[in-house]
């Protein structure tokens, strides 16, 4: 019992030194941000797709006209819209035609995933990866003082910025 609280006190004092060590770099949820592709909820699932194709990404961050976070659209709800459609649209499953017809009518905000976490700028990097893991979204948004997104978070900026470090 006693060398495992002395292990673990020694191990609390190693982090302490080697976190105040000089040159030692901090990484936060800055040191992994990427920009984001933005939308509006009154844009078109037309201009989503050309924007996710464009930018080459998998998913768009939703914010109002001020940057004010609202929520994420991802290819996945797109692929979903479509399984649907496959499985409940006569014309779609019989003819194998018709897929954009309903979709084209659906505006971004019909499409929302809601998102409950967001983090700032100096988040520490383990925290972020433990909300990209237990949210089991691909992205976290990072948001500034007023509450407007400024960047995200993927795993894909994660392992860049571990690579780097």
């Amino acid at each position: 019992m006693f060398a495992k609280k002395s292990i673990k006190k020694l191990r609390e004092k190693d982090v302490k030194t080697i976190g105040n060590a000089e040159g030692s770099r901090v990484l936060t949820a800055k040191t992994a941000m990427i920009k984001p592709v933005f939308l509006y909820e009154a844009d078109s699932p037309e201009k989503m797709i050309k924007k996710l194709k464009r930018e080459d990404t998998n998913v768009c961050i939703v914010v109002t006209k001020d940057k004010k976070f609202v929520g994420a659209v991802s290819v996945e709800d797109l692929i979903k819209l479509f399984l649907h459609q496959v499985k409940y649209e006569l014309l779609t499953k019989e003819l194998n035609v018709g897929y954009r017809r309903k979709f084209m009518y659906k505006k971004v905000k019909d499409l929302i995933n809601e998102h409950k976490s967001t983090v700032v700028l100096d988040t520490p990097i383990n925290k972020v990866i433990e909300l990209l893991y237990k949210e089991e979204f691909h992205y976290i948004p990072i948001i500034d003082e007023k509450k407007s997104v400024i960047g995200v978070v993927t795993p894909s900026s994660v392992l860049n910025c571990l690579e780097h470090y």
